[in-house]
């Protein structure tokens, strides 16, 4: 979320800290700080709020009070003058599905002329919103204030009174982008006598739009159900500034407040206008006031630090949580309405723990365990498995659980369109990673290809942990498909050997296929066993992302001239471009030796091209020639 600096000051009488110091501190006791910019005198922090947390602090004044909570400070306390009620149109509001709308409001505002607000359009601009009239900019500046959506309707465009409903199926919207929906059952909407107004939550409609012309409008300030609206903006393919907020279950209380914000912001527009009641339907079964019990002890537990209860009572209530002794050494607890995350008491002390400060509490280790630790079965056979192979020669791949193929397990929500069914079989990938790595073979200087993978497979009949073993050669032999299903024989005879139980398993061309559930629950319960481990000393280096280009050379060199001295020339003379080289042919004829030679060039920093790799190739054969007797072929 992008934060005025600017607009946080304004909810102070002190000074706050510099930007920078500022962001240091949000990073150390709520949230990242991605980033932080310059937009004309004001810098705008963009804080990563994560889903967690954005029930409060997806605007402005819940970063202003995480903000008076690190620094214990006050905040400055608002108060906006409100319209009086004068006498306006008749306005009804039913709420027909009470289970996704706990809290609706509306309220006749007529007699409105709108004026450009010079400050609103900056506040707006600073934090990458565009202006678009005087009153949509009052709705979406309270929003971005004190995290409430809000939406105003042109009264004159409405016909009969406001309904909350679910959508009929066959029912359309135009939105105010201009994009025609159709819509369901299962998707709440705002609506007239007549049709739908709006997306409830999600967006709104163009046919009661708020236009530079609007004189009268209906205001609305609701809360709805976070499931249904996510449900909602998925299937509809719309993500809001508003969705975000309603998806991440904001408190019913906010809508009076906004209600009362965006009222007070249009009356400071045009002190002549008329306002009406404002129309309160709650289902009050359906809100929720937390308290809880919480005990020094129970936080020096699971923070590893000491804080006296009233320690812990001071800093709850910088946060705005109530903390009452409550007798017997406890604390009654009681979050704000706003806070709907905090549900539990390990969600007061990870409060307690940020604002006093993670780096305060001193690492230390945890307590070596005395009892005998339980071995899962699953995880050491599956561990002895990846040894057994790894040490045939054998390397793991790890690929996706996902596929396009159309399978028996279809994903509700599937992230792409090549991810919409889950893998009944590990044998696609492996065959898709056989045919990558025999392309790359020549980099990788293999002559045949071991692999195997274990993971979950997914069938009618539920999940299943499997394992594959793939194996292929890079260059066509002779019986080839005997000679790979002898290879693949002799890894399952090895497995079954090591574990001590027959093994069965399917081959499926160059993949074989084996159920570890039914392997592992053969086996024998582990028993404890001490091993040394012994970590090998590896180096890494990065891989190019550019294509590599392979080619051969032979040269004739006289009896007694070692392969290597014929490589030390090639090499000096390709340069750092030459990654790999191997040794593939040697036959002797007469009294002269021929050594044939693969070399694969690459680049780190572009992709070669056939005629730079063919000037190395011709720098090494002009070198190889000039030797006395010494002839490429």
């Amino acid at each position: 979320m992008r934060v005025s600096y600017k607009w946080l000051q304004s909810y102070f009488e002190k000074k706050l800290p510099e930007a920078e110091k500022l962001a240091e501190l949000i990073e150390m006791h709520l949230a990242e700080v991605e980033s932080m910019e310059k937009v004309g005198d004001d810098t705008v922090l963009d804080i990563k709020i994560l889903p967690d947390r954005a029930c409060y602090a997806l605007c402005h004044r819940g970063i202003a009070g995480e903000v008076a909570a690190i620094l214990g400070v006050q905040r400055k306390k608002f108060s906006w003058p409100e319209p009086p009620i004068k006498k306006v149109r008749k306005l009804s509001v039913s709420v027909e599905a009470p289970e996704l709308c706990p809290c609706y409001m509306a309220r006749v505002i007529e007699n409105v002329t709108p004026k450009a607000q010079a400050w609103a359009a900056e506040h707006l601009s600073a934090i990458g919103q565009r202006s678009i009239n005087p009153i949509v900019d009052g709705a979406n500046l309270v929003m971005f204030d004190m995290n409430q959506p809000l939406h105003a309707f042109d009264a004159d465009k409405v016909e009969g009174g406001i309904i909350v409903r679910r959508a009929r199926k066959g029912e359309k919207i135009t939105t105010l982008d201009g994009k025609d929906l159709a819509l369901d059952p299962d998707i709440l909407i705002i609506a007239d006598a007549k049709a739908p107004l709006a997306i409830a939550g999600i967006k709104g409609g163009k046919r009661a739009e708020v236009t530079a012309e609007t004189k009268n409008l209906i205001l609305e300030a609701a809360n709805f159900e976070p499931s249904n609206i996510r449900r909602a903006s998925d299937r509809l393919g719309i993500k809001t500034d508003a969705s975000k907020r309603f998806e991440s279950r904001i408190s019913p209380e906010l809508a009076a407040e906004g209600m009362k914000d965006f009222s007070a912001y249009l009356f400071e527009m045009d002190k002549d206008l008329s306002a009406g009641e404002i129309i309160d339907v709650r289902h009050s079964h359906i809100l929720k006031n937390v308290r809880m019990s919480l005990k020094p002890e129970f936080v020096a537990e699971k923070l590893g630090i000491k804080i006296s209860e009233k320690g812990i009572a001071e800093i709850l209530e910088r946060l705005g949580i109530k903390a009452e002794a409550a007798g017997g050494g406890a604390l009654s607890v009681a979050p704000p309405p706003v806070r709907t995350d905090l549900t539990i008491a390990e969600d007061i002390v990870e409060e307690v723990g940020r604002i006093y400060g993670y780096e305060k509490i001193p690492a230390v280790l945890p307590l070596a365990s005395k009892d005998r630790l339980e071995i899962n079965k699953a995880f050491y056979y599956v561990e002895r498995i990846r040894g057994v192979l790894a040490d045939a020669g054998f390397s793991e791949i790890m690929t996706s659980s996902f596929t396009a193929a159309n399978a028996s397990v279809e994903v509700a929500n599937p992230l792409a369109e090549d991810k919409k069914f889950m893998r009944p079989s590990l044998s696609a990938g492996l065959i898709a990673s056989l045919e990558k790595n025999r392309y790359h073979a020549p980099l990788l200087g293999l002559s045949e290809i071991k692999i195997f993978e274990i993971g979950k497979v997914f069938t009618k009949e539920g999940e299943k942990l499997s394992l594959g073993i793939a194996f292929d050669f890079v260059k066509n032999i002779k019986n080839q498909k005997q000679e790979m299903e002898k290879r693949l024989n002799a890894a399952s005879e090895i497995l079954s050997e090591k574990l001590g139980v027959k093994i069965e398993p399917e081959i499926d061309g160059a993949v074989l296929i084996i159920d570890l559930d039914k392997i592992i629950s053969a086996l024998p319960e582990p028993t404890e066993k001490k091993e040394t481990f012994r970590p090998k000393k590896v180096s890494y280096k990065p891989f190019s992302a550019y294509p590599f280009v392979l080619r051969d050379i032979a040269v004739f060199v006289p009896e007694g001239i070692d392969s290597g001295e014929v490589l030390a020339i090639i090499k000096k003379e390709s340069g750092p471009l030459l990654i790999k080289e191997r040794l593939f042919d040697v036959f002797k004829k007469a009294d002269k030796t021929s050594y044939a030679f693969n070399l694969v060039f690459q680049s780190y920093e572009k992709t070669l091209s056939d005629a730079e790799v063919g000037e190395i190739m011709d720098r090494v054969t002009k070198k190889l020639n000039a030797n006395k007797g010494w002839q490429v072929r």
